[in-house]
C-alpha cells in the first residue's frame, strides 16, 4: 500500500512539474503547500527556530522553482526538493548567517494546530498529544544533528533508507546506523508515545505565507 501510494505522489508531482514547465507557473502552489510541512520538520531538525526554518523554505522553494527545468526524475521530487533545503540548513549552519531569532519568538506548539489535526479529535486527547509534542521534540533537540536528521528523515516522514542516503549523501548502511544510534539515545518512554506528525508542526497561516512569499518573488523573473 505504501509503494502504491508513493507511486502515486511521484506521478501527480511529475504530472503538476511538466503544466509549470508548460507555463501553469500558478500550480507551482501545489508543490509549496504538499512539502511545506515535510521541509520545516526537517529545517528544525538542523536546529533552526521558526523564523529561520521559514525562511529557508522560502528559499528552497525559488531554488527548486529556478531548477525545475533540471529535475530530471531520478529520484522523485520530495527528496530532491529536500535535498536543496539540507544544501541550504548546512550552508546557513557553517557560515552563520541566522536572524538570531530568539527563543520566545518561535510559536509553541501549543499555538500552532497541525494540517493534518481531524475535527474529530476531542480537547482533552488534543492536550495530551500537545503534551507529548513538546518532550518529543525537546528529546529530539538533544540528539545530535547526524543522528536527528536521519530521525525525523524515516521516522517521521517515511521516506526510504534509500531515500534517505541520498538526501544526506551517505550510505544506507550509515543511515540504518545512525537511526538505531537516535533510537538508542531517545528515552524509551518518549518512543512509546511517539507521533511524529505532532512534532515541528507547521500551521496552514504560515503556508500561506510561504506560498505568497514565494510567488512574489517568482514573478520578477
Amino acid at each position: 500500500m505504501e509503494k502504491t501510494t508513493s507511486t502515486i505522489n511521484i506521478s501527480a508531482d511529475n504530472e503538476v512539474i511538466e503544466k509549470i514547465l508548460h507555463g501553469e507557473v500558478v500550480l507551482f502552489e501545489i508543490l509549496i503547500r504538499r512539502y511545506n510541512a515535510i521541509l520545516y520538520k526537517i529545517a528544525r531538525s538542523y536546529g533552526f527556530l521558526h523564523q529561520d526554518a521559514q525562511d529557508l523554505l522560502q528559499d528552497t522553494h525559488v531554488a527548486a522553482y529556478q531548477n525545475l527545468a533540471q529535475f530530471q526524475r531520478k529520484a522523485s521530487y520530495k527528496t530532491w526538493v529536500s535535498k536543496i533545503l539540507i544544501h541550504k540548513c548546512l550552508y546557513k549552519l557553517k557560515y552563520g548567517y541566522y536572524k538570531n531569532e530568539v527563543l520566545h519568538e518561535a510559536p509553541s506548539i501549543s499555538d500552532t494546530q497541525p494540517l493534518h489535526m481531524k475535527a474529530s479529535v476531542q480537547p482533552d486527547q488534543h492536550t495530551v498529544n500537545k503534551e507529548l509534542g513538546i518532550i518529543l521534540e525537546k528529546s529530539l533537540e538533544g540528539l545530535p544533528i547526524t543522528y536527528r536528521t536521519v530521525f525525523v528523515l524515516r521516522e517521521m516522514e517515511g521516506f526510504s533508507v534509500k531515500e534517505t542516503a541520498e538526501i544526506l549523501n551517505i550510505s544506507s548502511i550509515n543511515v540504518k546506523v545512525r537511526l538505531n544510534r537516535a533510537k538508542t539515545l531517545l528515552q524509551k518512554e518518549v518512543e512509546r508515545f511517539y507521533s511524529g506528525a505532532e512534532i515541528y508542526s507547521f500551521n496552514l497561516i504560515y503556508c500561506d505565507a510561504v506560498v505568497q512569499s514565494v510567488f512574489a518573488q517568482i514573478k520578477s523573473f
